[in-house]
């Protein structure tokens, strides 16, 4: 909806919604832009924003602790941020859905945060204009000797009676002003909220401007030529951010466009592996698999070995712990990890046991969530075991359970800072 200060006030939704929880005309647009998951019990997958007509909807990563209705729109502020800082830092894991009909991907939401920020440090764009008059500002001196007659003074100096002068004089109506400032009165109606976590504008001042003249060409034209004298670093940075921005939002519809990352689990798994400490890249090092042909020869394939999510050593202690990001809501058996994944977790403990057979090895998954049902998996034997009384096989070691709240976790890699006890935790053997 729009309030009476024109700013536009997300409604807040959560990843793995079902869809019929969804007003109709939303769900329908979910549906439409195939972002959903399962077949018969339809939920959404998508973690973004998304404008339809006058509406703006923001989806949050799902288990989100979410009890207080005043800190939604700084919860949807900090989530975007997140998903725009991950697509900066890792672009080849991005669903960005760049296209047509007005859809817009991360590097759109990017851009349009660069120059929110450029105008709330620095203001609207300013032009300088040098004027010369006599006896005005500051001498010129170089021109006042050539152009006026000295007379000689006592002593033999010459004494200067008028001086040519430079007056500086900045302006802030010129047409490239106008350009910037109807972008950003647009961009703070719509978006200041995802920059500030407010419902307040940042620049009431620029809906006093007039209309730019001519079309997005004749405006990037100008724009264009004005980089071409520009000077300053900030000039020719927020030139080239106007002529971009024009550029992508020439023939798209504003009404009805979209943000953010279709599959939010590699995002999950992105943060975590920043915010965690002692982390270690063991890749590389880990066991592949060798393929040997009907002649006995050789092949490896080193491209097909283990990838772990995130590996963390302890170097004191020599303890190793392996944490994986899991995006499941691990509330119930039906919506936890299945067989597949326990198997792979095992293994990775039995290769990274080559490596260092004297190291202490846990292995964990991390879902989010501020409540969670699990504590950890183990692998027990279907023969000797009862409903009641399982009977656990020792040669798998469990699998512990951790659950961290996702907006905890983007607090953090906003900051840039570790999360000291969820590291302490994963590290306690």
């Amino acid at each position: 909806m729009i309030l009476s200060n024109q700013v536009t006030c997300p409604e807040i939704y959560f990843d793995r919604a079902l869809l019929t929880s969804l007003p109709d005309n939303l769900a329908e647009e979910i549906k439409r832009r195939g972002l959903i998951l399962g077949n018969e019990v339809k939920k959404v997958s998508f973690v973004g924003v998304l404008m339809l007509n006058v509406s703006t909807y923001v989806f949050l990563p799902r288990s989100v602790k979410n009890d207080i209705q005043e800190q939604q729109l700084t919860l949807a502020s900090n989530t975007l941020k997140a998903v725009t800082k991950y697509g900066r830092e890792d672009k080849k894991n991005i669903d960005i859905m760049d296209g047509g009909d007005g859809k817009q991907g991360l590097d759109q939401l990017s851009l349009i945060f660069e120059l929110l920020d450029d105008f709330r440090k620095n203001g609207i764009y300013t032009t300088r204009k040098d004027i010369r008059k006599l006896n005005l500002g500051k001498p010129d001196w170089k021109r006042t000797v050539n152009r006026v007659t000295p007379f000689p003074s006592k002593n033999g100096q010459p004494v200067y009676l008028d001086t040519h002068g430079i007056k500086r004089q900045y302006f802030n109506n010129c047409e490239i002003a106008i350009i910037h400032a109807n972008i950003i009165h647009k961009l703070d109606i719509q978006f200041s909220w995802i920059l500030t976590g407010a419902l307040q504008t940042i620049a009431p001042e620029l809906k006093d401007y007039s209309p730019p003249k001519g079309n997005i060409s004749h405006q990037v034209s100008k724009l264009t030529n004005e980089l071409n004298q520009a000077y300053s670093d900030r000039d020719i940075r927020l030139l080239k951010l106007l002529i971009k921005y024009l550029k992508k939002d020439s023939g798209t519809d504003r009404s009805d466009f979209i943000l953010g990352v279709q599959k939010f689990h590699s995002c999950w798994e992105h943060m975590l592996g920043k915010v965690l400490d002692h982390t270690v890249n063991l890749n590389r090092k880990l066991p592949t698999p060798v393929y040997i042909d009907k002649d006995g020869e050789f092949i490896t394939a080193d491209n097909k070995g283990m990838r772990t999510d995130i590996i963390m050593h302890d170097q004191n202690t020599n303890k190793y712990t392996i944490a994986d990001a899991k995006y499941y809501a691990a509330t119930e058996v039906t919506n936890a990890p299945g067989w597949g994944d326990i198997v792979k977790q095992l293994f990775y403990e039995k290769a990274l046991k080559t490596l260092d057979i004297e190291a202490s090895i846990k292995n964990t998954f991390i879902f989010p969530g501020t409540a969670g049902n699990f504590k950890e998996v183990k692998v027990r034997d279907r023969q000797k075991s009862t409903k009641t009384s399982p009977i656990y096989i020792e040669d798998f070691k469990p699998i512990y359970c951790y659950y961290i709240d996702p907006m905890e976790v983007i607090d953090h890699y906003l900051k840039g800072k570790k999360m000291n006890k969820l590291t302490a935790d994963l590290l306690q053997h």
